[in-house]
């Protein structure tokens, strides 16, 4: 018996086996026929895969062609056109969830937090996220650098709440410049450029800061010291150039410049007297709204027309909550301000997108200072810095709404431009001008035979008497 069942026990193992092979067998070819379906398939996977490439390449080419001729044509309508950029995430944020995320290159949504779920989606003339670094957003801002040398008035104006990122995109650090200097070095590439073709070029700029209710001239020589031994800051007035719609600072120093360089350390040199404090939300925040001017003349030698053109580079203070920033003090009295100047810039758009037949520019300096900015005659681009925090979304719910009313601002562009013989007039109509006040400071000062006081004075009036001539002849 114990045969038998060893007998039966080998068949049936036999059997097994043998069942086993087989399977294994069938198993070998399947797995080769699935390597030889795959090696066959390979071919076709990897021309999908190129073509997938290829298709995600054409979709962002078409991106980028699709955001350049929607500016071309805004910037031709004279619509103000707004950049939307919001900054990575921060230590002090480390755990919320983003509340902005962009869509495509020309659309954002942002998110309610917890425990809502609603999401509103905004749309802007180009979107730049974390990612984005300070080579892509200017290459979206290159073309008007190119408008300003050609005689138009151009502004860059960055708004946003404190520590949005709004100075790193205007000024950034010197490992990661930002628009202005790149707008420098980009306008003396140009200039360089256009000079073999006959033209040559006059370059001076001026730095100013809004601070409370006073502009500040940031290149001017430090004022004497006032009784008290403080030094007295001397506030400026804004003025309109009727001629050319441009609106200037009266008796702020223009600083004549030759070179990328010079132009950068004049920069620097104002930089360095911007007003600056730390608060909860910002380590370094500004508490000025700095504007920096770049004038440039053009004079083509084959006509002897003339070209005017204008950069305004503003970094908007921010705005705040002082409850978040706990900010006290002169720091506290500094935010309030900064809020007016903000509520009153706010007050203009909301007026312009309206149509009002009164728009407040006089409510404060800032809105006169950006007068041919918003509704003049003026290329405008807005980049609205937000936060995509969560703790901080209705600040930047605030800030894109703001930024949707500022696209609806149309100006009327205009370029400053004079042939030979007006700018010739222009030149006689200022030195008369001259002419006269120094006939009225001659009228105050010594007859010439008194002292050398009015010799001094007779041989200037002489010499302004004989250029204006040598002028009129021209």
């Amino acid at each position: 018996k114990l045969q038998t069942k060893l007998q039966e026990t080998e068949l049936q193992a036999s059997q097994t086996s043998g069942s086993l092979k087989a399977e294994a067998e069938s198993c070998r070819r399947r797995c080769d026929e699935a390597e030889e379906r795959s090696r066959q398939m390979q071919p076709r996977l990897e021309r999908l895969d190129a073509q997938l490439r290829a298709l995600e390449e054409q979709f962002a080419e078409e991106q980028k062609l699709r955001k350049k001729y929607h500016n071309q044509i805004q910037d031709m309508k004279g619509v103000i056109r707004v950049f939307c950029r919001f900054r990575p995430m921060i230590a002090r944020e480390a755990g919320e969830s983003p509340a902005l995320r962009r869509v495509d290159a020309m659309s954002v949504e942002i998110t309610r937090p917890p425990p809502h779920t609603d999401v509103r989606p905004f749309g802007f003339d180009s979107v730049f996220d974390s990612d984005s670094s300070q080579e892509e957003v200017f290459a979206d801002c290159r073309e008007l650098v190119q408008s300003a040398v050609d005689g138009y008035n151009v502004t860059i104006f960055a708004y946003g709440q404190t520590g949005a990122g709004k100075t790193h995109t205007m000024y950034g650090t010197p490992q990661q410049p930002g628009l202005a200097p790149r707008s420098i070095q980009c306008l003396f590439d140009i200039m360089q450029k256009e000079t073999p073709r006959g033209k040559t070029f006059k370059v001076k700029t001026y730095m100013v800061e809004v601070y409370k209710q006073d502009i500040l001239d940031l290149l001017a020589d430090k004022p004497p010291p006032s009784k008290d031994g403080k030094t007295a800051k001397v506030g400026l007035e804004v003025k309109k150039d009727l001629g050319r719609g441009m609106m200037y600072v009266e008796g702020v120093r223009e600083k004549v410049v030759t070179t990328p360089e010079e132009l950068m350390a004049t920069l620097s040199e104002g930089e360095k007297k911007r007003h600056v404090t730390a608060t909860k939300m910002n380590s370094a925040s500004s508490r000025s709204h700095l504007l920096l001017s770049i004038i440039i003349e053009c004079t083509v030698k084959d006509t002897g027309q003339i070209l005017y053109g204008k950069i305004t580079l503003c970094d908007l203070a921010g705005s705040e909550r002082p409850k978040k920033s706990e900010v006290s003090g002169d720091a506290l009295k500094e935010a309030i301000e900064i809020n007016k100047s903000l509520s009153a810039l706010g007050d203009v758009i909301e007026a312009l997108t309206k149509g009002a037949k009164s728009i407040p520019y006089r409510n404060h300096k800032l809105t006169m200072l950006m007068q041919d900015s918003l509704g003049g005659s003026a290329k405008c681009l807005m980049f609205v810095n937000c936060s995509p925090a969560g703790s901080n979304y209705e600040e930047t719910m605030m800030s894109l709404k703001w930024a949707s009313r500022a696209r609806q601002v149309t100006n009327d562009v205009k370029r400053n431009a004079d042939s030979k013989e007006v700018a010739r007039l222009k030149q006689v109509i200022s030195m008369m001008g001259q002419a006269q006040n120094a006939e009225s400071i001659l009228d105050d000062q010594p007859q010439p035979g008194e002292g050398a006081g009015g010799d001094a004075q007779k041989s200037s009036m002489m010499d302004l008497e004989m250029a204006m001539n040598a002028t009129m002849r021209g």
